[in-house]
């Protein structure tokens, strides 16, 4: 009865992570093909962010490529349940958290809001079964005795 319980836990993290991932890359894809700021002139308005402007541009495509690097290593390490991963997406997630800070301005559309908002719950659910729910036994460092 306590072994399924606990698969019935892994089988549910995993599929939370797999709709992360999902939702992520819907995140990402649907802005690229629909383009709706070329459509509407609104580039123009945008504030760039403190990144743009004082790291003149650059800094964003080497913190895209190293986030997407370390979300992908972070999202692997816990699919797989390996201790330090969770560790390292409390890192992916705060450096995330520090750059859409300071990134400048976001525009939502009324087909993006939804799924980013499934986004950000997918990502506090990891969270918290990675720390304090039913996985939390799952992630700890075993210990061996000599």
């Amino acid at each position: 009865m306590i072994n399924k319980k606990i698969e019935a836990n892994k089988i549910f993290f995993r599929r939370i992570i797999l709709l992360f991932v999902f939702t992520v890359i819907l995140t990402g894809l649907i802005p690229n093909l629909f383009n709706f700021e070329k459509y509407y002139g609104i580039s123009r308005f945008i504030n760039p962010g403190y990144t743009s402007v004082l790291l003149e541009g650059k800094f964003e495509i080497y913190a895209a490529i190293f986030m997407s690097f370390f979300s992908l290593i972070s999202l692997i390490l816990i699919y797989f349940f390996i201790p330090i991963g969770k560790y390292f997406f409390l890192i992916y997630f705060c450096t995330n958290f520090f750059l859409i800070m300071l990134g400048g301005d976001i525009i939502n559309y009324g087909i993006l809001y939804p799924i980013e908002w499934l986004k950000n719950i997918t990502e506090a659910l990891l969270l918290y079964l990675m720390f304090f729910g039913a996985n939390k036994e799952n992630f700890e460092t075993r210990k061996f005795k000599t």
